[in-house]
């Protein structure tokens, strides 16, 4: 089976409820459409744990592209970090330091080859996957935003997958609990949206996962 999720945020124990709820195993394949890190401490045994599976292909996110920015690159160091706390990644920078450099240059490698988007057929349908919104640069892949009603891009048949921005932004107009009701992946005209929130301090996220095969959902 083939499973898509995106932005577990530091959560690790929501993600590792997740594969247990859709018994993941070896012969499953799963990809992570960025974000795995910041906002809760857990984001790096996360991406421990993503490396050591040959059967997990993660995305790069924005919250990775930042840890780049300011540990890899180096670049405008000082306006990159002020981005990156910002955005409640202080608790990745503290972990990250916190590591030995062999360990840390392996994460950072790792991120850095990371794609930006994929392509995907899974019992004869396509998905295009990418964490922000399709873009002519990473930067818009990565911090695009849709509205409710933005058309896919793709003349094509592709069914286009996101994350990034939480689903209740898109309903609710950014009020993460205007209802109350625990998130829930959008199925909106031109794209269906995954990010259910999780890392938030809403008390109603949670960590969606999305099985591309029948289009099972599953939520911790």
């Amino acid at each position: 089976m083939v499973y898509v999720m995106s932005d577990i945020h530091g959560e690790y124990d929501r993600y590792q409820k997740m594969l247990e709820l859709i018994g993941f195993s070896g012969e499953d394949q799963l990809y992570i459409i960025g974000d795995v890190i910041d906002r809760y401490s857990g984001g790096i045994e996360i991406l421990r744990d993503v490396m050591a599976r040959p059967n997990v292909t993660m995305l790069l996110g924005n919250h990775e592209q930042m840890c780049l920015d300011v540990m890899y690159a180096k670049k405008h160091e000082a306006d990159a970090l002020k981005l990156w706390r910002f955005n409640k990644g202080e608790v990745t920078r503290k972990a990250m330091l916190a590591l030995d450099e062999a360990e840390r240059n392996e994460i950072l490698r790792y991120l850095a080859a990371l794609p930006d988007h994929l392509d995907l057929d899974v019992g004869g349908r396509k998905f295009h996957l990418v964490h922000g919104f399709p873009g002519v640069n990473r930067h818009n892949k990565l911090w695009g935003r849709p509205d409710y009603d933005t058309l896919n891009p793709f003349p094509d048949d592709r069914t286009l997958i996101i994350g990034h921005t939480p689903v209740d932004f898109l309903v609710h107009s950014g009020a993460e609990e205007q209802d109350g009701r625990p998130m829930a992946i959008l199925h909106a005209p031109g794209f269906i949206d995954i990010d259910c929130g999780c890392g938030h301090r809403s008390s109603t996220r949670r960590l969606a996962c999305l099985r591309l095969d029948d289009m099972a959902e599953f939520y911790v």
